[in-house]
């Protein structure tokens, strides 16, 4: 078993210091409690959810806000285009219940982009000031930011952030890509490391971590206080406990027995027409463990009916390892 270093976030312990990133079609109730069955990471985060919605979000205890006794503790996230609109987000979500706040401010998608918010407010650090000012008037509960490094690598401009941050936030979440780049482009390791070097608060690196040996190599390159694993997490629940020396064995049997269960947390949680796209979401991901998973995965695309899906899955899924 490999010890991982706890860390605080305010008065949260995370133990270890492994997280679950927020993912657009992914981070919801079932996905989290499939891999808590594994072994829980010491911080889940929600998806990416709108600020101007979460007032209306709570009062119906939205799909998207509800969690069980495993999912803690856990990070919301929120994305504005504005301070008044941050504040109001965090606001109904520190109400909610919610343990820790994120805002977003890393997310590159054009929907998010036309709106002026996500890593498009990087390229106004005096607008960033105002939000950050604004949500810290409204809360009193440990408060995360999320960023990627801006349109360039350009440490003057982290330095500048980071000093923003060091004042009004407790603990930073760099995902090393500019706002312009694709998954594919290699993280820039390094910029953890040096946005270690000048913060005052936790950091916490993402990108590029697959498996055990990865997320180590992180730890020791850029001395970060935690790691967040997204897409490595989909394509296995498991990796929180790979991580920690505990990883299971893998067979077709336990692929195919992880999938089912996946597939019916989702169906037992969300009503039919919302099961559906997650559950083809999921297979995107979790198929890549397969020889021809991708194949399985495209061939589901066309179903459009749950039951149908399963019929599907549990016919094909063995002859596609």
């Amino acid at each position: 078993m490999t010890k991982l270093n706890s860390f605080n976030i305010g008065n949260i312990k995370i133990d270890p210091p492994l997280i679950l990133a927020p993912m657009a079609g992914i981070s919801h109730s079932p996905f989290r409690r499939l891999v808590a069955g594994f072994k829980p990471p010491g911080l889940f985060y929600s998806e990416m959810l709108s600020a101007r919605h979460l007032m209306a979000d709570v009062d119906k205890n939205s799909f998207w806000l509800q969690r069980t006794a495993v999912e803690r503790p856990m990070a919301y996230q929120i994305v504005a285009a504005g301070p008044e609109e941050a504040a109001a987000g965090a606001l109904a979500l520190q109400n909610y219940g919610a343990e820790i706040i994120d805002l977003n401010l890393a997310c590159p998608a054009p929907n998010i982009a036309r709106r002026k918010s996500g890593a498009y407010l990087l390229s106004d650090l005096k607008l960033v000031e105002t939000m950050l000012r604004a949500i810290r008037r409204e809360i009193n509960k440990p408060f995360t930011v999320k960023i990627r490094l801006g349109k360039r690598p350009d440490l003057p401009f982290l330095g500048e952030l980071t000093a923003l941050l060091n004042d009004l936030a407790d603990a930073i979440i760099l995902h090393p890509r500019l706002t312009s780049e694709k998954l594919k482009r290699r993280a820039r390791w390094e910029y953890i490391g040096h946005l270690k070097d000048m913060a005052a608060i936790p950091i916490i690196g993402n990108g590029d971590v697959k498996n055990r040996h990865d997320c180590l190599k992180m730890f020791a390159q850029t001395g970060c206080d935690g790691v967040m694993i997204g897409r490595a997490a989909v394509q296995k629940p498991w990796i929180f406990a790979g991580i920690s020396g505990a990883a299971p064995e893998i067979d077709p049997d336990f692929l195919f027995s992880t999938y089912t269960e996946a597939f019916q947390l989702i169906r037992d949680f969300f009503p039919t027409n919302k099961a559906l796209g997650r559950i083809k979401e999921f297979t995107w991901h979790f198929s890549r463990n397969l020889r021809f998973g991708n194949r399985l995965a495209a061939r589901m695309q066309s179903i459009h009916n749950i039951d149908a899906c399963f019929d599907f899955i549990r016919e094909n899924f063995i002859r596609a390892y």
